[in-house]
């Protein structure tokens, strides 16, 4: 299963979220490929994997002698991003997944999940593209709100295949703007995740060290929103 985590607009969470899905799928004894399309770089600095030789830019650009990904852990591979990836605009809108498939990455993982930027560029479509399933986090705030629902609108317009799953993030009902759930709610209908993910700052501390123990029981609050992106109720 190929899973895009997408936002046209960045400060969403995407690569916390991609962080906390490879954790629990690895802990869970599978075999999980990042594929980082940023030129950012967050989710290869989270695995110590920056600057390599061998990145998402290379995958991208269909060279024949591409030799990778890098080992992170027992469970999960990367192929890192390159900060050079910003130059890299000419390239068909799925180019990615014809390089999955010439590689034979489906065979090798369990899951593959791609961190791709926060706009809508030549990354971010090709993620898109490829996805089986594609999350689209907004936070709880009104221009997350609208930025989300702009992106929604956007996508529509493709014809994805993608099963597509709008997911509010970092929710807190002592932040939150007055009535953002009913407007996520009445906007997106059954392609909302039912249960936000909530706000919890060992969350964010994941992304600083993939080996942050995070409590039992926030962990299993976090795990089901794994468990219904990989095989909820919309994909049952």
């Amino acid at each position: 299963m190929v899973i895009t985590t997408s936002s046209w607009k960045g400060g969403t969470g995407k690569t916390t979220l991609n962080v906390l899905m490879a954790e629990t799928l690895a802990r869970r004894g599978k075999k999980v490929l990042i594929i980082d399309l940023d030129s950012n770089c967050a989710i290869s600095q989270c695995y110590d994997q920056l600057m390599k030789d061998v990145t998402s830019m290379e995958f991208l650009s269909a060279v024949d002698s591409f030799q990778g990904p890098y080992k992170c852990s027992e469970n999960i591979d990367i192929i890192p991003g390159n900060i050079k990836n910003v130059l890299l605009n000419n390239v068909s809108d799925i180019q990615l997944k014809i390089s999955i498939k010439k590689h034979g990455l489906r065979g090798k993982y369990d899951y593959i999940i791609i961190d791709p930027p926060g706009y809508l560029g030549a990354h971010t479509r090709n993620a898109v593209f490829a996805a089986d399933v594609l999350v689209i986090p907004g936070t709880c705030s009104r221009i997350d709100f609208e930025a989300t629902a702009l992106y929604f609108s956007e996508l529509e317009q493709y014809g994805l295949d993608a099963e597509t799953f709008i997911c509010m993030n970092a929710f807190s009902s002592k932040t939150n703007l007055p009535g953002i759930c009913e407007m996520y709610q009445q906007a997106f209908g059954e392609f909302l995740i039912p249960d936000p993910v909530p706000y919890i700052s060992s969350l964010k501390k994941l992304t600083n060290n993939v080996n942050y123990p995070i409590a039992p029981q926030v962990r299993k609050r976090l795990e089901a929103y794994v468990d219904y992106v990989i095989g909820g109720v919309k994909n049952a």
